[in-house]
């Protein structure tokens, strides 16, 4: 069993999840910079649009047949 000892912060990230681990490291860096902080901004709202495109796709088709188109 891994310890974690008192004032050392760890984070954690899925198995093959380096996607996400590059957008925590990302919002880390982005405390302390304005150009890091706008382009983790618009990043996370393309990640959002996309979601919003693929629901509205759902709500369309409904589940069988985006299933099927996937």
């Amino acid at each position: 069993m891994f310890k974690c000892h008192h004032g050392i912060p760890v984070a954690t990230v899925a198995i093959n999840g380096a996607k996400n681990a590059g957008i925590l490291a990302a919002s880390m860096l982005a405390i302390g910079n304005d150009e890091v902080k706008e382009k983790l901004a618009n990043f996370k709202n393309s990640l959002k649009d996309a979601v919003t495109k693929k629901d509205e796709k759902l709500q369309d088709l409904g589940y069988v047949s985006y299933l099927e188109q996937m």
